[in-house]
C-alpha cells in the first residue's frame, strides 16, 4: 500500500516475521516495545495504523489503544496477540481496537495484512505528504514545547559521575515538588523512599549500564514525603558520533490508576473471600437443614426430637453445640430439655434474669437475638461458660404456640453472620412445625384428653352476632381454611320455618349459602370479616369439639392433650372476647372424632387447588344427580383445564375415602 505506514508495537522476539509480511505488502514499519513511546509516536500524525501485541513491557495492549483512542489521534488499532485471556477481545473492542486477530500460523498473518489494509484504507494516506521543509521548528521552539510538555522530562549525563540531572521541565518539578536548584546535580535515586522496590530499581539500573530502554512503574516520593506512583522510561541519547550522549527521563504520574487497581484487586479478593464464606455457610446450612428434617420425619416422639436436634447441631462444622430450652409457666425458670456439645445437661434450670441477654431478649420478643464472646459477662449459658465463641437464640413458634428456644453455639468469629442467622430462624420455624404436628396427631390418636368447657358471656362475639341475626341458637359444626387465609364458618339451626335473609344482610357476612335444608332445620356455611379464633386455637394444638351459640353468647367444648397449659387457650379468648369463663375442666377418655374433627383432618390432607376443586365441584352441584353442571363448565370458573380439574378433584376424593376408611392421621 503506497505511501502507508504502520506502527509495529512489539516485543523483538517474534516482530521479523509480521515486519516482512507487512513491508512486502508496502507497508513503511516502525516497531517499538512499549506502550509509552507508542502513544507518543501515534500522537505525530505520522502513522496510518497501529499494530499491536497484548501483552507489552510496562502496559497492555487494551491500555495502549485506550491512550489512542483518548488522545483523538484517530489512529486505527489492530491487535495481534497470543494472548488467550477470558474478556481481552471484549475489553479490547470496548477501548477502541478496531481489530482483534489472533496468533495461529501463516493464515493468521495473512489475515493480518488484509485487516491492516482495510482499516488503513480509511486514512487518507494515498494524498501527497506537503512539503514541511520551511516550518520545521527552531530550537527555542523545541526547548519550550520540551519545557511545557504535560509529562515530567529530565536529562541525566553520562559523563559525570553518577550520572546527575542536568535538565528538568516544569511538569517534572510540579510531580516531584522539588524546585529546578535542588533537583539539578544530584541522581534522581533521590526521590526512592521506603517502598520503592529494590527489584525495580535493580531494573533500571541494569538497562542504563547496558545502554538500553527500559520501562518501569516505581514507587517515588515528593519533596513532602508523600509517596506516588511513577510510570518511568529511561533511554539512551547518543550524539552524531554515535556515542552516548545523555539519558532522557520520561515521567508520568500513574498514582490514580495505581489506586484504582488496588481498588479493584481488594473487591475482587473480599468478593473470593465472600464466596468461600456463602460456600462454608451452605455447606452447613444444608447439612443441617436435611439432618433435621430426617429427624422430623423419622421420630413421632416429641420428647425425642429435641435430643435429636442437639446432637445434629453439635456435630455441624463451626457449631460447637446447642440446647433446647422452655420457660416453665410453673415456675418462671427457663428448663433445658435437651443438650449436645456444650457444658450444659438436660434437666438443668436457670433463672432467666441470669442467662445472657440474647436469651431474655428472645423470650420477651419473640425474634431470633445473637451476640458474641467478646462482650459477653460471666454467667450460665453464656458462650464463654458452655464453650463457644458466639451464643444465637432461635424461638421454636408456630402461630401462638411456644415450643422453646433453640441456642446454637458457634465455635469461630466467621460463624452464625446475618445471613446464616436468617437460615436458622427457618430451622427454628421448621423444628416448631414440626413439634406441632406431632402434637396435633397426639390429640387426635390419645387415649385420654382433657376436656374444657368455655362460656363467652358477649353479645359481640362473632358467633353470637350470627344467632342474633338467625334469631335461633345455632351450632357449629366445623371450620374450613380457604386459599386466602380466609375461613368458611358451618352451621345448623333446628326448627322449621328459618329464614337466613337478614344474616345475609348483616355487615359481618361476606358471602354466605345453605348447605342443606329439611323439615327439622337448616344448615349453612358463611365466610365472615371477623372470624373466630379457631385457627389460633388450632396453633395450639387443641380441638374444638363443639360450639353453640345464642344472641347473648358463646359456649365451646375444647379438646387438649393433659399437660397443655389451659392459661394459654383461655388467653386466646380473652384478648378478643369480654366475660371468658372456665366452665369445667374434665380429664377424661379419648372418644371417636367429630364430624367437625373429621372436616378437619381432610382439610388439612388436601392442597389449596384440591381443596378449591372439591369446594367448587360441591357448590355448583357436581355431586348431584343428574349433575347440572360438567368438568368443562367448572374448570372454566377456575380458570383452569378440564384435564387439571379432573386431576384436583380426583386427587381430593382419593384423601376423601383414605380419611374415612383410615382415620389415622396422614404420615
Amino acid at each position: 500500500m503506497a505511501n502507508a505506514r504502520a506502527l509495529l508495537v512489539h516485543p523483538e522476539e517474534g516482530s521479523e516475521r509480521i515486519e516482512t509480511a507487512l513491508d512486502a505488502a508496502g507497508f513503511e514499519v516502525t516497531r517499538t516495545d512499549t506502550a509509552s513511546s507508542a502513544v507518543a509516536k501515534a500522537m505525530t500524525g505520522e502513522y496510518d495504523c497501529v499494530v499491536s501485541e497484548y501483552a507489552l513491557a510496562g502496559d497492555d495492549g487494551v491500555a495502549l489503544a485506550t491512550a489512542i483512542e483518548e488522545s483523538d489521534a484517530g489512529v486505527p488499532v489492530v491487535m495481534f496477540t497470543e494472548t488467550d485471556e477470558e474478556g481481552v477481545p471484549e475489553a479490547a473492542f470496548e477501548n477502541g481496537v478496531d481489530r482483534f486477530l489472533q496468533k495461529n500460523g501463516s493464515a493468521s498473518i495473512e489475515r493480518l495484512v488484509s485487516d491492516v489494509s482495510t482499516v488503513s484504507s480509511g486514512v487518507p494516506t494515498s494524498e501527497p505528504r506537503q512539503d514541511v521543509s520551511d516550518h520545521e521548528p527552531s530550537a527555542p521552539e523545541v526547548r519550550r514545547a520540551v519545557e511545557d510538555a504535560p509529562i515530567g522530562i529530565s536529562i541525566s549525563d553520562p559523563d559525570l559521575s553518577d550520572y546527575p540531572l542536568v535538565y528538568v521541565n516544569d511538569a517534572w518539578g510540579e510531580h516531584t515538588g522539588y524546585p529546578v536548584e535542588e533537583a539539578l546535580g544530584r541522581n534522581p535515586r533521590f526521590l526512592q523512599g521506603p517502598e520503592t522496590a529494590p527489584e525495580t530499581v535493580e531494573e533500571v539500573g541494569e538497562a542504563i549500564a547496558n545502554e538500553e530502554e527500559v520501562t518501569v512503574e516505581i514507587r517515588n516520593y515528593r519533596r513532602d514525603g508523600t509517596p506516588f506512583w511513577n510510570e518511568l522510561t529511561v533511554a539512551p541519547i547518543y550524539d552524531e558520533a554515535g556515542d552516548l550522549a545523555h539519558y532522557v527521563g520520561f515521567q508520568n504520574d500513574i498514582s490514580d490508576r495505581k489506586e484504582a487497581e488496588r481498588l479493584a484487586e481488594e473487591r475482587a479478593e473480599k468478593l473470593a473471600t465472600e464466596r468461600r464464606s456463602l460456600d462454608r455457610v451452605l455447606g452447613r446450612v444444608n447439612g443441617l437443614l436435611s439432618e433435621i428434617s430426617r429427624i422430623l420425619v423419622e421420630n413421632r416422639d416429641p420428647s425425642v426430637i429435641p435430643e435429636r436436634v442437639c446432637e445434629v447441631v453439635a456435630g455441624e462444622p463451626g457449631y460447637a453445640g446447642g440446647w433446647i430450652g422452655e420457660v416453665s409457666s410453673a415456675t418462671g425458670r427457663l428448663e433445658i430439655r435437651a443438650a449436645s456439645g456444650v457444658s450444659v445437661d438436660a434437666g438443668a434450670s436457670f433463672d432467666v434474669d441470669e442467662t445472657p441477654t440474647e436469651v431474655r431478649e428472645a423470650i420477651e420478643t419473640e425474634e431470633l437475638r445473637g451476640g458474641s464472646i467478646e462482650n459477653a459477662a460471666d454467667g450460665p449459658l453464656e458462650p464463654s461458660a458452655v464453650g463457644g465463641r458466639r451464643l444465637l437464640v432461635v424461638p421454636l413458634t408456630y402461630g401462638e404456640r411456644r415450643y422453646g428456644l433453640l441456642g446454637i453455639y458457634g465455635s469461630g468469629a466467621d460463624v452464625l453472620d446475618r445471613r446464616e442467622r436468617r437460615v436458622c430462624e427457618s430451622v427454628g420455624k421448621m423444628i416448631a412445625n414440626g413439634l406441632h404436628s406431632l402434637e396435633t396427631t397426639k390429640i387426635l390418636t390419645t387415649d385420654r384428653v382433657v376436656e374444657l368447657v368455655v362460656e363467652i358471656r358477649d353479645p359481640t362475639a362473632s358467633l353470637a352476632r350470627i344467632a342474633d341475626a338467625v334469631g335461633e341458637p345455632v351450632e357449629h359444626l366445623g371450620t374450613t381454611r380457604l386459599d386466602d387465609d380466609a375461613c368458611e364458618l358451618y352451621f345448623r339451626v333446628d326448627g322449621e320455618g328459618v329464614s337466613l335473609d337478614e344474616l345475609a344482610a348483616r355487615s359481618l357476612v361476606e358471602s354466605m349459602r345453605t348447605v342443606s335444608e329439611t323439615n327439622d332445620g337448616v344448615s349453612f356455611a358463611v365466610t365472615i370479616t371477623e372470624s373466630p379464633p379457631f385457627t389460633q386455637l388450632a396453633d395450639h394444638g387443641v380441638v374444638v369439639a363443639e360450639a353453640t351459640a345464642t344472641a347473648d353468647g358463646a359456649t365451646l367444648t375444647i379438646e387438649a392433650p393433659p399437660e397443655h397449659d389451659v392459661r394459654s387457650i383461655l388467653d386466646v379468648f380473652r384478648a378478643e372476647y369480654e366475660g371468658v369463663e372456665l366452665r369445667s375442666r374434665v380429664e377424661r377418655e379419648s372418644r371417636d372424632r367429630t364430624v367437625a374433627e373429621f372436616a378437619a383432618a381432610v382439610d388439612e390432607r388436601l392442597t389449596e387447588r384440591q381443596r378449591a376443586a372439591l369446594k367448587t365441584a360441591e357448590l355448583n352441584g357436581y355431586f348431584e344427580w343428574p349433575r347440572p353442571v360438567d368438568g368443562s363448565e367448572i374448570a372454566a370458573q377456575m380458570g383452569i383445564t378440564r384435564q387439571t380439574f379432573h386431576q384436583h378433584l380426583r386427587a381430593a376424593e382419593r384423601k376423601l375415602v383414605e380419611a374415612y376408611v383410615d382415620p389415622r392421621p396422614s404420615e
